[in-house]
This record gives C-alpha cells, sequence and structure tokens, in this order.
C-alpha cells in the first residue's frame, strides 16, 4: 500500500485539484478541437502524489460530446460512433503494454446535441475512471497519463468525443500526441513533442485511503408498464449512501443452479449520474426468454452496490435478433 493525508475523502491528483472545474470544450461552444482519437491523444504529467496508505488506485477522464452515426428508424435515433477510449500510466512518457487499460466505450459517453435533430442522451461531460494495481503509482517520482483511441473510426473532432479542460498557466506539463495511429508513441521524445499551456486536460489520478467501506443500498421502488404514448417500461430505484457517483441497470440470462439463480451480468442502456434513478428499458436490446435485472451504483470511492435482481419475461416482438 502506499500512505494518504486525507482520512477518509478519496485523493485526486491533477493539476487543477477540483474535478468539478473542468468544464471547457466538452460541454458545449468551442471544442478547441481537443478529441481523443486513433490520431489524436493527450500526454500529462501529473503533480506529486502525497504521502498516504491507499489501498486502491483509478485513472481517469472527463470526456464528453460523443459523435453519432446517421439516423435511423422513424422517430430517427442515434447511436454513438463505435469505438473504446484507453488510458495508460507510467512514470516516464513511454508506455508498456501491462501500463495500458481500456477506460470506456464510446456508448457511455454523453452524445453532442444537433441543430437538425433532435438527439436523446446528451448531457453534461463526465468523469470516467478504470482501477490500476496500486503499485503502478510512482509514489516519489513522475507519473505520467496518456489518453487515446485505438478505433479508427475516431479520426476527427466531427467523429470523436472531447475531452474537458479547465483553466492553466504557462508551465508546461501537457503534450498532445499527433499521427498516433492507434497508440500512444514508445519515444518519450515523440510523445512530448507538441507541448500545450494555458489549458489544462481533465485527467487525473484517484487514490482511495485504505479505511472502512461506506454502505449502499439499492433497491426497486417501482415498474411501470410501456404506454402507447411511450413504449419503453420505466424502472424506477432507490440507492441510499454517502456521494452515490452512478448508477446503471443490468440484465443477465437466469441460470439455475438447484434453488440458487446466477447469471453473467451486463449493462444496457447509459448509467445516470444524478438522480431520480428512473430508467426507460429498452426491450429490444434484450433477449428473448426469461431475463433478470437488477440496479448497480457505484460511489466515489468506487465502491459497488446492486439491488436484488427481479425477473421479467421479454416476448419475441419486443427481444433482441
Amino acid at each position: 500500500m502506499l500512505f494518504a493525508a486525507a482520512p477518509d475523502a478519496p485523493v485526486f491528483v491533477a493539476q487543477i485539484p477540483n474535478p468539478n472545474d473542468y468544464s471547457l470544450f466538452a460541454n458545449a461552444g468551442w471544442d478547441g478541437n481537443w478529441y481523443v482519437g486513433w490520431n489524436n491523444g493527450w500526454v500529462k504529467k501529473l503533480p506529486p502524489v502525497p504521502p498516504g496508505r491507499y489501498a486502491h488506485a483509478y485513472i481517469g477522464a472527463k470526456l464528453g460530446r460523443m459523435k453519432t452515426l446517421p439516423p435511423v428508424g422513424r422517430p430517427p435515433e442515434f447511436g454513438p460512433v463505435p469505438g473504446e477510449i484507453w488510458i495508460a500510466l507510467s512514470s516516464t512518457p513511454s508506455w508498456k503494454t501491462d501500463q495500458r487499460w481500456k477506460l470506456t466505450a464510446t456508448e457511455d459517453i454523453p452524445l453532442e446535441g444537433s441543430p437538425e435533430y433532435a438527439v436523446e442522451n446528451v448531457g453534461e461531460s463526465e468523469w470516467f475512471w478504470t482501477e490500476i494495481p496500486v503499485e503502478s503509482v510512482n509514489v516519489s517520482g513522475d507519473n505520467y497519463l496518456a489518453l487515446w483511441s485505438p478505433s479508427p473510426e475516431l479520426i476527427s473532432v466531427s467523429s470523436a468525443p472531447v475531452l474537458a479542460a479547465g483553466w492553466g498557466g504557462k508551465d508546461l506539463n501537457t503534450w498532445i500526441m499527433k499521427d498516433i495511429k492507434g497508440e500512444p508513441p514508445t519515444d518519450p521524445k515523440a510523445a512530448t513533442a507538441t507541448g500545450i499551456s494555458y489549458f489544462q486536460p481533465a485527467m487525473g489520478l484517484k487514490l482511495i485511503p485504505a479505511g472502512n467501506p461506506h454502505p449502499m443500498h439499492v433497491r426497486l421502488l417501482d415498474w411501470q408498464n410501456g404506454t402507447p404514448d411511450h413504449l419503453k417500461p420505466v424502472i424506477t430505484g432507490s440507492v441510499e449512501g454517502d456521494s452515490v457517483e452512478k448508477v446503471w441497470l443490468e440484465y443477465a440470462s437466469p441460470i439455475r443452479h438447484g434453488d440458487v439463480i446466477k447469471g453473467h451480468w451486463t449493462p444496457i442502456g447509459r448509467p445516470l449520474w444524478k438522480a431520480p434513478y428512473a430508467f426507460s428499458l429498452d426491450q429490444a436490446r434484450l433477449p428473448q426468454g426469461k431475463v433478470l435485472l437488477r440496479l448497480a451504483a457505484v460511489n466515489i470511492w468506487e465502491e459497488t452496490a446492486f439491488s436484488e435482481p427481479f425477473e421479467i419475461a421479454v416476448s419475441p416482438i419486443h427481444a433482441k435478433n
């Protein structure tokens, strides 16, 4: 383990110490061409790690304005351009294969609005985090983050998500990686060839101090069947606990072992970052037959809790092929 100054709260290690101050580019207005793509990545040298005892470590970035594919159906529906965003951490601006992790799929990033169409799932940019071994953090020296996409579809600001930013100073601790072809360069000189100042990218390290857990209680409150005006059933849940960060819906095909029902859980739909936790269920994305559903929640300590699962029957008219 490492060692934390704060007794309980997660320690946010970034040039701008408040994660809420990264409000530029990724919400609306001028995007600064700050996209994360196959040919365009970002490097950030982090401030020193505060001393403390840490049980878990996460690296992350704040992303928004994900672009969509052409509309399908009537009324038109817009799916995100498919792809993944990856992130890496190293003590130098060169990242080996085992220092790289998938951060998120594009389907979870809030979409960019359109002046021509009514687009659902548009919203404020959000932080995405992925856990790394605590031992990967250099507690006594430099830490460099890299952010990019291995997906060739994300090649411009018109197809890729936008990285949020905050106001910065003249110090040079951020670099943009151009023409990288789906992975960060192994040469430190190439990774830090193009420096940026005045704006700070929303890239950071979150360290969880060793300590007691923070229990959450997740439960189903209500199920409302679809109507002619709103075909999707609405599932409403409740989450009790401290500093809830995100809530989502999961499904599984039930596998029975005697009296025990198990299944491989898969998220369905987009997560919600704020209450009320009400989800419109797209049954077309579920397999036919009996399906288990449950609500899941995570707090700022990256602790996860689940509701009791409940079973529904998906008819052929609603099920996916």
